[in-house]
């Protein structure tokens, strides 16, 4: 038997009896092989070994057998020599491949033997799988939203970039990749490089020193990067040095999905592997693999020690590790004789190569492997042969060195470089291939694995011109092209270049112009000629355009290097855009046409002027060869020569005439050049002639080409940038006589001399009627006698005007048409009666003309006068005095003029009775409309037949003092005029200093008021002045004085400010308390914008902000004012508004500085669970002040049983008077007295000194008291600055008291009775109200305990609010066991001294315990009741016992059963409750994280947060809502407490930003949950809108969430919107819903319309449920 030790070491040989073996070395190793093989994997010779092997069988019998095996082996196993091929790359085989091209979505990898394989993008690595996936989600999301109109903000994320593969991998890299299983009709072979899959054979002991690994980059780190290595047992990391050693690593491609073949350092000891590049230097040594768990193990890339098993023709047979054969071929030999094999290699030798592909057959791999340089070390070759070879290269000898079966080998004089020919592609019956027989060949390709060149000997191909289509390069001229196909619809024709070269002709590049049937001309098998367009892979496309074929050479534009600006080349219209068109030339150089270089002229629409497919021939502008742009035009020139642009500056427009020569008309436009200099213009055809439409299209059409007309130069078109001319004779002859206006100075009011001019538009307004130089006048309508303009009048129609009327300041000017009717009526028509004898029609009354007029009427801003029976005036009055000492009455200064007077005027221009540029006038109809606009004074009377000039408003300058008068008040500010056409505005604030004067502006300046006033501000582009009047300025806020009142404006309100204007940009502020007489009322109730207020300043602060007041100053009418908490009571009915809603309560502003604070518990008599909803800002209220200690502390109740009848609130030390009387319970017994805390206090005590417990002495206090018992008192002495209080108990104190008890005893004896059994009915309910152990559960009950149960509020008990302060604790009278206990005693206290000390241990458990004793023994029978641990807890702060509260708190977490997990929770609550409010930041710390240790950590938190919140510690809340987002992120009821947290202080920004994280964070499952959630809080909470758009996306993603509708519902029910209700309900029941869920929605719909009581929509719904219910 052969021991089991010597046959795993295959380094012992076990030689037989007869001596040394007989056995070949190869036979010996095969058998070593065998023998550590079957060791290894327990298969092979197990199953060939006889069951019935004994140990004791002779020697002799076995090594006999064995040899046999031996010998006879190489027999059955015949190794062949293996080369790539589509048929043996079958699913699952594994090979080494190398980067020749990468796309947008795949990889291109060379496998060796001229096989290309396809990375597709989703199988490179599973860091881009998900980056895609995310992209997919995020675009459904954003598809699903657009289908939305409100897109929901708060659920918007980043979309993340596509992976760019470009930037991921490089050409050349190495890649191990698996063939995956893949139909494909184009044999496509179908890889992936994914780290699990092409790992997936790897077990743990593989991963050893030396072994390749493939990896994907997961992330990267400041000191390396972390590797996917395809086992979720371990990563890879590689260092940054390593990767910077590394010359062929480029660190810019490392970015998360890469991935990199990699050499593993050393075996992994944890979860990390230590990699290296596999090109790295360190590499050099070649470190082979020598031990593999398994055949599997063995995966392409790594270095392996090959035996030779056999040398043949075609190659080395090899066994690798002993266990798996493997072939190197010929063409990874690069040797191609076997002689020259057998001398290279022997049999046995082992060899480094390099394993590149591992195949199966038969369920056997084979190892396919090389030995060449490059693949050995995984480098780029120095040389590169496709440049020294370039596809296409012709050798004119080859000889050839050799072949195998597959192919023929050439030598062409490179010790390093081979050709290769396939032999299925060489004719052996007409050339011969033997080696040494010599041949011309062509370069193919080049096969970048092998290393061999590709070449064919085909004498055909060798001298064809172009073996593909890509060959051809682009713009070449093709003849004898043949049409092989006219594809029908305009799909385009194939067609044949040459031998085996197809190409497309597109549909657009058939013809220059469009063929309906392209069939007709282009029949099949003719012939045509050609130029090459592009390349687009094996696909040559075809331009048979003759515009575009017939070009020359150096016009073919097939790249940005050959486009040089200037350049005239052909291009087609490929694509239009919105200010321009593509232009495509040939390959794929594009350029840009923008509109404004497409023509001379203006282009409006591109489509007019461009068809697509169009060819046109444009000239470059500008050429970005870098960003692969350009710009083209196809304007005739765009430049001018220097004497052009000469010529362009000289022009004068309206006065040049030069000639014209024709060259160019298109579109209703005729170019021309000037023949002087060849400038280019254009004359649009209606300025041809002086004619009609019609006779201008006649002379456009019979218009040659090198004609020459006069023209005149009339402007310059900026958009088209050329000269516009005109051909009208009109116009030329009058520019020739220096008639034609051309800017405004010519413009003169004149009736004999007309002016010629063209329509620029005609409009319901009138006519535009053009001069040069774009100088245009209106011919208003209503001059015009006619219906419909449009049809008398037509665009650059020619006319002849007369200017009526000029406006200097804006620099217009009115016409009329000389053979128009109004111009004879202005010359020829009488004036009936004149005043003036001397003018006799309307045209004597030109402007500048001096007559007389008489007063008809006197208004309050002007004189409306008469100047003939049929001709009015008007005088305004600016125009009536020449100073302000001729005014006599300035309230009524146009009455001096009466009625009848007559007064000398100049007419100064006209008036149209329809515009209301001043205030409306009376005046006898006039068939004409015309009024006359006059003047009286001296300065325009003196100057005879002079236009009226007025003052211009550039003369008036600030601080001058002008005479005005007032025609308008109106919103806080004054109107007045200066003269007919300059206007000022006083603001009301600005028109004087006597308030008695401001509080009735409109009777003490009366419309027509003259003023003097000082301009303040000159506005030249509306002709307008700021005027003053008040003589007083206030500049700042510094000369204001407190107590004193001013004018002002009101020009804002905001619901608790009126902002007020005192004077220029001096503002104040009226808050709401300050601005009303009534606070029953709101601000904008009683004031408005722009009124007009008398403000007296009761404030300055040290910033400068002005507090006023609106209020009476002289009247004590109107709710009091509160200036400081010093003008308030306690008992005080007073008025005041809702500043704001918080958790503790209602915050009332008493004052402008002053609000009290009403408790949730003071607000309603009855508890009322939604009492925000019952208030809004700034709502007026009523209250009762309850205590009043400081700014900041005073509070106040609400309860109508409080604010009407008794104040039941707890007194302060400042309350208490002497001689009053009090129950208390003591405190402390000291030697020198006893501390007794008063009852119906604030936590007051006092002592009471032994001299004053008795009339007699007493000698041992702490005999007659202990702490807790019940004592009356009485009030010797207050000391208010130390708070102290002395207090008595003698007898005699209350000696009277008790008589008077003693003489109502008898005669209220069943009145007490009945007093005293409610008293302990009330006393029993507050007991079980405040026991939650107790049978009986209230409404009140039921809403604690859910409150306790909710984690977004503090605990509170009836005993303490844990989230008050101690102050705060003691006011509250819903939570203070010392009110019910007095309450209780101050009811009884009429009873007899003996009742008083009678035994109650009986009925304990009916009454609130009132001391140490009474809560122990309750505790002994219910130790678990946590309500009465709490109320004990509150017991001892109440009494400031801190620690004893701590120390209960402690007895009750120990105490309380295990079992009862709520009870223990809630003594935890209130210990935090305790150190929130009492202790530090360190002990409330540590009982949160033992509170964490035996509860559930998140609702711990969540309790904690809760408490925050109350105590309003918002930043300790935010930190702590950090804290659970990450540590309790896939909680949903975290994320939605935190925006409800948000959402409750208003930040409603950030509650969605949270929402966002938490769409991030959270599972998708849960998404829904989380958007509905906070859907409900916008509802209640935030915005109704947002709510909406998120609900609208719930239901949208979601539609079969029938629920989500239903909530929907309800929160639209809850804001009583009745449409949109009725909306969402037709919506849902159009839904795909069960019988049962439509059931459902119509009686809600039925019950929600009948509560509205809209019986018209009860009958619909009731209709609409019984056509549902016919249908289904």
């Amino acid at each position: 038997m052969v021991d089991s030790k010597s046959v795993i070491s295959s380094s012992e040989v076990s030689f037989p009896r007869g001596g040394s073996t007989a056995l070949t070395p190869l036979e010996v190793k095969e058998v070593s092989n065998e023998v550590t093989r079957d060791v290894l994997f327990e298969t092979a010779s197990a199953s060939k070994r006889s069951s019935n092997f004994k140990a004791d069988q002779p020697t002799k019998k076995s090594r006999k057998s064995k040899k046999k095996a031996t010998t006879e082996e190489p027999k059955e196993d015949v190794v062949t020599i293996d080369n790539f091929s589509p048929k043996n790359l079958h699913a699952d085989t594994t090979v080494l491949g190398q980067i020749t091209s990468i796309n947008k979505m795949d990889i291109t990898l060379c496998l060796g033997d001229n096989l290309f394989g396809v990375v597709s993008i989703t199988s490179i690595s599973e860091e881009i799988n998900k980056l895609i996936e995310e992209i997919d989600q995020s675009e459904e999301e954003s598809d699903e939203e657009s289908d939305d109109e409100e897109t929901t903000k708060a659920t918007l994320k980043s979309k993340p970039e596509f992976p760019q593969l470009q930037e991921l991998f490089k050409i050349g890299q190495w890649l191990r990749a698996k063939v995956l299983p893949h139909e494909d009709s184009k044999k496509k072979i179908h890889l992936t490089i994914e780290p699990k899959e092409v790992n997936d054979n790897l077990e743990k002991e593989d991963l050893i020193t030396g072994n390749v690994l493939q990896c994907s980059v997961k992330s990267i780190e400041d000191h390396g990067i972390i590797f996917n290595t395809g086992k979720d047992e371990f990563t890879g990391f590689i260092s940054n040095k390593e990767l910077s050693s590394t010359p062929e690593i480029d660190m810019k491609l490392l970015k998360t999905g890469s991935v990199l073949l990699t050499n593993i350092v050393n075996k992994p000891s944890s979860r990390t592997i230590t990699l290296r590049p596999i090109s790295s230097p360190s590499n050099s040594k070649k470190t082979t693999i020598s031990t593999i768990s398994s055949i599997d193990a063995i995966q392409p890339g790594i270095m392996v020690d090959a035996i030779v098993s056999s040398i043949t023709k075609n190659g080395l047979t090899v066994r690798v590790c002993g266990l798996v054969d493997g072939s190197i071929n010929l063409s990874h030999l690069h040797e191609f004789e076997l002689e020259k094999l057998e001398h290279k290699f022997t049999i046995g030798n082992s060899i480094k190569a390099r394993v590149i592909g591992v195949l199966h057959r038969a369920g056997v791999k084979k190892l396919v492997l090389s030995v060449l340089p490059h693949i050995l070390t995984l480098k780029p070759k120095e040389e590169n042969a496709s440049e020294a070879f370039p596809i296409g290269h012709v050798f004119d000898e080859v000889e050839v060195a050799g072949s195998d079966a597959n192919y023929t080998f050439f030598k062409f004089g490179s010790n390093t470089l081979f050709g290769q020919i396939h032999n299925s592609k060489i004719n052996t019956e007409e050339y011969n291939y033997n080696v040494g027989s010599k041949h011309e060949a062509k370069v193919l390709g080049y096969n970048e694995i092998d290393n061999l060149l590709v070449l064919t000997c085909d004498p055909k191909l060798v001298k064809a011109k172009y073996l593909k289509g890509s060959d051809i390069p682009i713009g070449t001229l093709i003849n004898g092209i043949e049409i092989i196909k006219v594809l029908p619809e305009s799909g385009g024709i194939i067609v044949k270049l040459m031998d085996d070269i197809e190409g497309f002709v597109p549909s657009n590049h058939i013809s220059d112009i469009k063929l309906v049937y392209p069939e007709r001309k282009f029949k099949d098998g003719s012939k045509t000629k050609g130029r090459v367009l592009n390349t687009n892979g094996k696909r040559v496309l075809i331009s048979l355009k003759k515009s575009l074929v017939n070009i020359e050479d150096e016009q073919i534009l097939d790249t940005y290097g050959k486009a040089e600006i200037g350049l005239r080349t052909s291009g087609t219209v490929e694509k239009f855009l919105p200010n321009g068109a593509v232009i495509s030339f040939f390959g794929q150089v594009k350029a840009y046409l923008s509109k404004e270089e497409i023509s001379e002229t203006y282009v409006e629409k591109i489509t007019d002027y461009l068809k697509m497919g169009q060819t046109v021939n444009v000239k470059v502008l500008d050429v970005d060869e870098e960003q692969q742009r350009m710009r083209v035009t196809l304007r005739q020139s765009s430049t001018v020569t220097p004497d052009q642009q000469q010529f362009i500056e000289q022009i004068q427009y309206g006065k040049t005439v030069g000639t014209a020569i024709v060259v160019e008309k298109r579109h209703e436009v005729v170019y021309f050049e000037l023949e002087s200099n060849q400038l280019k213009g254009m004359i649009l055809d209606g300025h041809l002639s002086d004619g009609n439409y019609e006779q201008n299209r006649s002379l456009f059409k019979k218009l040659a080409v090198g004609s020459k007309l006069e023209v005149l130069m009339l402007e310059k078109d900026q958009r088209a940038r050329t000269i516009v001319a005109t051909a009208k004779k009109s116009l030329i002859e009058a520019s020739k006589k220096g008639n034609l206006p051309s800017t405004f100075e010519d413009i003169q009011v004149n009736g004999d001399k007309p002016l010629y001019g063209f329509i620029k538009s005609v409009t319901n307004m009138g006519l535009f009627v053009s001069f040069a130089n774009r100088l245009t006048g209106l011919v208003l309508a209503k001059y015009l006698k006619v219906d419909d303009l449009s049809k008398k009048y037509q665009k650059n129609q020619s006319v002849a005007c007369h200017v009526i009327r000029t406006d200097e300041v804006q620099r217009r000017f009115l016409l009329t048409l000389q053979d128009d009717e109004q111009s004879e009526f202005l010359n020829q028509d009488k004036v009936i009666n004149p005043i003036d004898s001397s003018k006799k029609t309307f045209g004597d009354f030109v402007p500048g003309s001096i007559t007389k007029c008489v007063v008809k009427s006197v208004k309050g801003t002007q004189l409306n006068v008469q100047l003939g029976d049929n001709l009015q005036g008007r005088i305004d009055a600016t125009q009536c005095f020449n100073d302000f000492d001729e005014i006599k009455n300035v309230k009524q200064p146009l009455t001096q003029f009466p009625k009848g007077t007559v007064l000398d005027v100049k007419v100064i221009g006209y008036h149209d009775a329809k515009d209301h540029k001043f205030l409306p006038i009376t005046h006898r109809k006039s068939n004409r409309n015309l009024i006359l606009e006059l003047s009286r004074l001296e300065k325009e009377l003196s100057t005879k037949d002079v236009p009226y000039a007025g003052l211009d408003i550039s003369d008036i300058k600030e601080g001058q003092e002008i005479m005005t008068f007032i025609h308008n008040i109106t919103k806080g500010q004054i109107f007045t005029s200066i003269t007919p056409n300059i206007t000022g505005k006083i603001a009301a604030v600005d028109i004087t200093d006597d308030i008695e004067v401001f509080k009735s502006i409109e009777k003490a300046f009366p419309i027509g008021t003259a003023v003097k006033a000082t301009v303040k501000e000159v506005d030249e582009d509306s002709n307008n002045l700021v005027l003053r009047v008040r003589k007083t300025q206030i500049k700042s806020t510094e000369e204001l004085t407190i107590g004193t009142s001013y004018p002002a404006r009101i020009f804002k309100l905001l619901d608790n400010i009126a902002l007020v204007e005192l004077d220029d940009r001096v503002i104040a502020s009226a808050f709401i308390t300050d601005a009303l007489e009534d606070y029953s009322k709101r601000l904008s109730q009683v004031f408005h914008v722009n009124d007009l207020v008398v403000a007296t300043v009761i404030d300055i602060d040290s910033n400068g902000k002005v507090a006023v007041s609106l209020r009476s100053q002289d009247s004590d009418s109107g709710d009091k004012v509160i200036n400081s908490y010093q003008d308030l009571n306690r008992g005080d009915v007073v008025k005041g508004y809702v500043k704001s809603l918080n958790n503790n309560g209602v915050y009332v502003s008493l004052g402008r500085s002053t609000f009290a604070l009403v408790r949730v518990a003071n607000i309603y008599d009855n508890f009322n669970k939604d009492w925000k909803k019952s208030f809004k800002l700034y709502q007026p209220v009523v209250g009762k002040i309850a205590a009043c200690h400081g700014e900041g502390k005073i509070l106040m109740t609400l309860k109508e049983s409080e604010v009407n009848g008794e104040l039941k609130y707890s007194k302060v030390i400042s309350d208490i008077k002497v001689d009053e009387i009090y129950e208390g319970t003591v405190r402390k017994v000291a030697e020198f007295g006893v501390f007794v805390g008063l009852d119906g206090t604030l936590n007051v005590s006092g002592l009471c000194h032994r001299s004053q417990i008795s009339d007699n002495d007493v000698s041992n206090i702490s005999s007659l008291f202990s702490e807790g018992d019940r004592v009356k008192v009485k009030i010797l002495a207050v000391d208010l600055e130390k708070k102290q209080l002395s207090l008595g108990m003698k007898a005699s104190y209350f000696t009277d008291d008790m008589e008077i008890d003693q003489n109502q005893d008898s005669e209220e004896e069943s009145e007490q009775e009945d007093s005293e059994a409610e008293d302990e009915d009330e006393i029993m309910e507050d007991a079980a109200e405040s026991d939650s152990e107790s049978g009986s559960e209230s409404e009140s009950d039921s809403d604690s305990t859910s409150k306790q149960a909710d984690g977004l509020s503090g605990l509170s008990t009836n005993g303490f609010d844990w989230t008050a302060s101690i102050l705060d604790q003691a006011e509250d009278d819903e939570s203070s066991s010392d009110e019910e206990d007095f309450t209780q005693e101050r009811k009884k206290k009429k009873k007899k001294s003996a009742a008083q000390v009678e035994d109650k241990t009986a009925d304990l458990s009916t009454r609130a315990p009132q001391s140490t004793s009474d809560f122990e023994r309750l505790l002994v029978g219910n130790p678990n009741s946590s309500v009465m641990w709490m109320n004990y807890m509150s017991f001892q702060l109440q009494l400031s016992e801190v620690e004893k509260a701590r120390e209960i708190g402690e007895r009750a977490l120990k105490t309380i059963n295990y079992r009862e997990e709520q009870e223990k929770m809630n003594i935890w609550i209130a210990m935090l409750n305790l150190e929130n409010t009492f202790g530090s930041e360190e002990t409330l710390d540590e009982i949160f994280k033992r509170s964490c240790q035996y509860m559930d950590p998140l609702v711990m938190h969540q309790k904690l947060v809760g408490i925050y919140n109350m105590s309003e510690n918002f930043e300790k809340a935010e930190a702590l809502y950090k804290v659970m987002t990450k540590k309790f992120g896939k909680q949903v009821s975290v994320w939605v407490q935190y925006g409800s947290s948000l959402m409750d202080r208003g930040l409603n920004q950030e509650a969605h930003e949270v929402l966002a994280r938490a769409l991030q964070i959270l599972p998708k499952r849960e998404h829904i949950e989380v958007v509905k959630k906070y859907a409900q809080l916008e509802f209640s909470k935030g915005d109704a809108e947002q709510a909406r758009s998120l609900f609208e996306g719930l239901v949208s993603d979601a539609p079969k969430r029938i629920d989500l509708w239903n909530i929907y519902l309800d929160q639209e029910i809850k804001q009583d919107s009745k449409k949109r209700v009725e909306d969402l309900f037709e919506r849902v029941l159009t839904k795909k819903l069960s019988k049962k869920q439509a059931k459902f929605f119509f009686s809600k719909w039925l019950v929600f319309e009948e509560e509205k009581g809209d019986e018209q929509m009860v009958a619909k719904v009731k209709a609409k449920a019984t056509e549902y219910v016919q249908a289904n």
